[in-house]
């Protein structure tokens, strides 16, 4: 008797874009990753007073947390989205300036 061939189950990066851990969990695991990448590089940067590179990766930081801005925003179903997403964009934004004076920490 030959057995059927499992179905390929996703990988964890898969369910995560696809929604299946929820919004907040996909949302802080992808802004969190970002963020560990921007210190890791940033931080080599201002070591090397590399300032362009630096600049780039801070701009490309924004630019990252204003796309998972935008996707909380759509995939938000609660009664007031300006509401929630006022208090994750100050947080975000707040974290991300964090970010940038510890990477500047290497000067």
């Amino acid at each position: 008797m030959m057995k059927s061939p499992e179905p390929h189950s996703p990988s964890f990066f898969q369910r995560l874009i696809q929604g299946h851990f929820g919004l907040a969990l996909t949302y802080w695991t992808l802004f969190i990753s970002a963020s560990l990448v921007f210190f890791v590089f940033g931080s080599a940067a201002v070591a090397a007073e590399d300032w362009p590179r630096y600049l780039s990766g801070l701009g490309a930081m924004l630019a990252w947390t204003f796309l998972l801005l935008a996707g909380v925003q759509r995939g938000f179903k609660g009664d007031d989205p300006g509401k929630a997403l006022g208090r994750i964009a100050m947080l975000f934004l707040l974290l991300v300036m964090t970010n940038a004076l510890a990477t500047l920490s290497f000067i």
